[in-house]
């Protein structure tokens, strides 16, 4: 009897201490998205509307900085099924693509930049409305 209340014991422990180590201590979707967004709006300020304006000159570094940063956010990312791994994929795709652009600083940079921009909020868009309506119909789902 002694031997059976140790076991059970043992396993209890166990399994406690594999629950504690399988919990993920990285950021959650929402941080890494709201980290992104700074990033993000730096990016679009810079958007090249007005290309070559005395007033608003295009800042080529703080643009290659923040998509350097939200690319090395995105990487945080945790790929769950298909469909996430192919939109994370697709952003960081773009994000590079705006890099890219940026530290080469060409003629076109900012009409190219400004491209991938475009496809980028697409992106984002998709994955939001993707993940938010699936969280949405978890909560209407009965268990």
């Amino acid at each position: 009897m002694k031997r059976k209340n140790i076991f059970i014991a043992c396993v209890f422990l166990v399994s406690l201490f594999m629950m504690g180590t399988s919990v993920s201590f990285g950021e959650t979707d929402q941080e890494i998205c709201k980290e992104s967004k700074k990033h993000f709006d730096a990016i679009v300020r810079n958007n090249g509307l007005l290309p070559g304006d005395e007033f608003n000159p295009y800042n080529f570094k703080e643009v290659a900085g923040a998509a350097s940063a939200m690319l090395a956010n995105e990487k945080k990312r945790a790929p769950g099924d298909k469909n996430r791994t192919a939109l994370i994929r697709l952003v960081s795709i773009h994000i590079e693509n705006i890099e890219e652009a940026a530290k080469g600083a060409d003629e076109g940079a900012v009409e190219a930049a400004g491209h991938s921009l475009r496809f980028l909020t697409l992106s984002c868009k998709a994955c939001h409305k993707v993940y938010e309506t699936e969280s949405q119909n978890r909560k209407i789902t009965p268990k």
